[in-house]
């Protein structure tokens, strides 16, 4: 749950060369995408990197900036069928909605993801 700190924040899991590295990777994935899970295994990043390196590596925001591009994408894909996106939209609705605040440089396409109920839509 997103207002819930003492959970686990990622569930995102680095491995460097299928060597495992780190297993709480908060840098690599954003809090509003908190519910995702996966793993990332980088060929780029040298396999004796440590916390303060990852920090402030250009890969790292390389990667972050594609993980959100993929998870948009496979939002865009769940969107296509509505019975399917009113299911992940309960779930995960103050996710997006979270996202619209903290990524500016993505609002418009995660804005696109939003749903409000109306007098037509009952």
């Amino acid at each position: 749950d997103l207002f819930e700190p003492k959970k686990k924040q990622t569930n995102i899991k680095l491995y460097v060369r299928r060597v495992f590295i780190m297993d709480n990777c908060e840098e690599i994935i954003p809090e509003w995408l908190g519910f995702v899970k996966g793993i990332v295994d980088s060929e780029d990043l040298p396999l004796n990197i440590s916390r303060e390196m990852l920090q402030q590596n250009k890969i790292m925001k390389v990667i972050k900036k594609n993980l959100i591009k993929k998870c948009l994408e496979m939002f865009g894909e769940i969107a296509e069928n509505n019975e399917d996106f009113k299911k992940f939209y309960e779930q995960f609705s103050k996710n997006i909605k979270l996202g619209i605040h903290e990524d500016s440089a993505n609002r418009q396409k995660i804005a696109e993801f939003l749903r409000f109920s109306s007098t037509k839509s009952g």
